[in-house]
């Protein structure tokens, strides 16, 4: 596999088109790494003078998000995962906060809710023709949500997730969402809905007259703890779900989603964010797919936060997040057959900077079969 994963030589075209034929590892990082000749949002760009702000990291300009939506499903089986967002805490106006979905029989089956969910969802359905998206998303079918944790940036877009497919359902048999997470997610679910409710009662009494139904959500904590033995704690005709903990800074209560798909028998594990963990890596053992966050390493120091030196940063970045190191360590020992980063921290100057640079160190380290998502991407 080169080392470089830049290549001048494919045509922008395969990079902006919603479905792509490639179906081997080397293929997808091809496709993945080719870029269009500019941002394929084609947004102006003015580089900012102060470097030391959590706005002007190079990872948040327009010029790096230089390749579109691509489809990397296997062709033969039906279930699929769509990325809406994979973003981070920095403000990169191009990515959505992390959100994932699992599709199943044309059943979304959401993972996290992060910031711009309702747009991060539009923006996929315009982005995809492998699937019926827009028939898929319909506002019935959005009913249920796993958290792997309660972090802001994972759950800021609940009340979208709650509210706005509301205000599109009048006249629809829609029914209370359901949220599934860390403990405490009854109590989030709870202030959500009291925090919001003019706007649910002005829907109901004003001049829409529109029914309660979907309105409202309820949160169900994963409950007892669960041990690094994983647990089931939902299941219907088309998902087993068990959930096991992770280690993520210092929450008490993290979790990564093992999804068993019954169509086809894929299993696609949702690790959120965090470093290695015999919880996490029990929830990978073997799977198909692993959706996990990555960091860089090698240019820790440039990152925006944990501290003024390396050697500060590399302690507490490395308490919540995963390093190349922790992650050849994760596949090693899990035997997972392919990992897609989401979430993705780069950092480093902007003379050197690299869309895939993360990708590289964590190649360079010796974990295989791993790509980079973008937003709209589908597995």
């Amino acid at each position: 596999m080169p080392k470089k994963l830049l290549s001048a030589t494919l045509a922008t075209a395969c990079v902006i088109a919603a479905t792509a034929t490639a179906q081997t590892w080397e293929e997808n990082l091809a496709a993945g790494a080719a870029t269009t000749e500019q941002n394929h949002l084609n947004v102006p760009f003015t580089q900012m003078k102060n470097m030391k702000t959590a706005f002007s990291s190079p990872g948040n300009w327009p010029i790096f998000e230089n390749r579109g939506p691509l489809d990397r499903s296997p062709t033969d089986k039906p279930s699929k995962v769509l990325v809406m967002g994979s973003g981070d805490p920095n403000p990169n106006p191009y990515r959505y906060g992390p959100a994932l979905a699992v599709l199943v029989n044309d059943y979304p089956y959401f993972i996290d809710a992060g910031e711009g969910w309702w747009r991060a969802l539009g923006k996929s359905v315009q982005s995809q023709d492998a699937m019926d998206l827009a028939t898929i998303m319909n506002v019935p079918n959005i009913k249920y949500m796993f958290l792997t944790h309660l972090h802001e940036d994972h759950t800021v877009g609940l009340p979208s997730f709650i509210l706005n497919p509301f205000k599109f359902g009048s006249n629809l048999a829609v029914v209370d969402k359901k949220v599934y997470g860390p403990a405490g997610v009854d109590e989030m679910m709870a202030s959500i809905n009291d925090a919001w409710r003019i706007d649910r009662n002005e829907m109901a009494q004003g001049s829409t007259v529109q029914k309660f139904d979907g309105a409202t959500a309820v949160g169900v904590p994963v409950w007892p703890h669960v041990d690094v033995n994983g647990r089931k704690i939902f299941e219907d005709d088309n998902v087993l779900v068990e959930a096991f903990p992770t280690a993520h800074g210092f929450l008490e209560n993290t979790h990564a989603y093992r999804f068993t798909t019954k169509p086809d028998g894929r299993v696609l594990v949702f690790g959120g964010d965090g470093h290695y963990s015999e919880g996490l890596v029990n929830a990978a053992k073997d799977a198909d797919l692993l959706f996990i966050e990555g960091i860089t390493r090698k240019n820790i120091k440039y990152a925006p936060w944990g501290g003024d030196s390396e050697e500060e940063k590399v302690k507490v970045i490395g308490a919540y997040h995963m390093f190349p190191s922790d992650m050849k360590k994760l596949q090693d020992d899990s035997g997972v057959k392919g990992i897609v980063m989401v979430h993705v921290q780069n950092y480093n100057s902007p003379e050197d900077f690299d869309r895939l640079s993360v990708l590289q160190e964590m190649i360079d380290e010796g974990v295989v079969n791993i790509l980079q998502a973008s937003d709209g991407d589908l597995y």
